[in-house]
């Protein structure tokens, strides 16, 4: 049987259009059109939005489903509502509006209470409402704040810098949080584009690296491919990678041990964000106190000198 060249699973078809495989905050370029309304998942969809963009849709859920109910409290008749103080048009609108906050919210303040049998069934699917919102939001926060996810710093570039005698591919991480990640797992993929028009099409090469795996990452870790005579990345330089379009696609996989569960996080370099006679500065050091001091945001973030600056 003829051996299947390697495809890590983003397929071999290139039309000389794609940007980029990877995206910057780890998510695949992929676009999906002719979705159905029944392959939208809500819970998904909640637990994937940002934090700020997460307590935005609630607020707007939350002022929509009240500024619906607040109209049709008046469509049933506003004079159905007891206790509803007399005064312009704005101010009735507004107190019906915090009625309707109240019924929503099941908080009641008893200041004003639906009479009549319109409002009173409006309050009554607007509590209800209300009650499975409200249960669904906490299920949401829950999800979101026990979902485990990897918070690693990329270096924001690839360095290729000098190593053993030779030469070698460089990019460093760092756990921007606390917690410890144990069993840390790296793979580096080469994606480059060979061939011209119909028949170009991307190939993919696995990047042997000096120490694929290591047991703990409190500090950084700097994932070095060395470019010897079997790496793909050998005889090549910043022109070959840029005239194949180069990427340099990253997975990590690591256990969590706060949550007990596996996690992984993806990054990726293109050919534009690779530097070369780069070396990375040193990421930590010790205080007086003896203790190792770690400096991610400028250590990672900005974190090479040129080569040739370096004793």
């Amino acid at each position: 049987m003829k051996q299947q060249p390697f495809d890590p699973g983003i397929t071999q078809s290139y039309d000389g259009t794609v940007r980029r495989i990877v995206n910057r905050d780890g998510s695949f370029n992929v676009r999906r059109h002719g979705r159905r309304l029944q392959d939208f998942h809500l819970y998904q969809f909640f637990i994937q939005l940002s934090w700020p963009v997460f307590f935005a849709v609630v607020l707007a859920a939350f002022l929509g489903i009240t500024l619906a109910f607040t109209g049709l409290y008046f469509a049933a008749g506003v004079g159905g509502l007891q206790g509803m103080p007399a005064g312009t048009p704005a101010e009735t609108f507004l107190q019906g509006f915090f009625f309707s906050v109240q019924t929503l919210t099941t908080v009641g303040y008893g200041s004003i209470a639906p009479r009549s049998i319109g409002v009173n069934t409006v309050a009554s699917i607007e509590a209800m409402m209300g009650v499975l919102g409200f249960a669904f939001s906490a299920g949401l926060l829950y999800g979101r704040f026990s979902r485990p996810n990897a918070r690693i710093l990329f270096s924001t570039h690839a360095i290729v810098a000098p190593y053993q005698g030779g030469t070698s591919l460089q990019l460093r991480i760092a756990n921007q949080r606390a917690n410890a990640l144990v069993d840390i797992e790296a793979t580096l993929v080469l994606m480059t584009v060979e061939g011209t028009g119909r028949e170009a099409r991307r190939v993919y090469a696995k990047l042997e690296l000096e120490r694929p795996a290591i047991f703990f990452l409190p500090l950084t870790w700097t994932i070095v491919h060395p470019i010897d005579a079997s790496s793909p990345l050998s005889g090549k330089s910043a022109e070959n990678l840029e005239s194949q379009a180069a990427e340099i696609m990253v997975l990590l996989r690591g256990f969590d041990d706060t949550f007990s569960q596996v996690v992984n996080a993806r990054f990726s370099y293109r050919f534009d964000e690779i530097l070369w006679g780069y070396s990375f500065t040193p990421a930590f050091h010790h205080d007086e106190n003896g203790h190792l001091v770690l400096d991610r945001a400028i250590s990672v973030a900005a974190n090479f000198h040129c080569g040739n600056d370096l004793e």
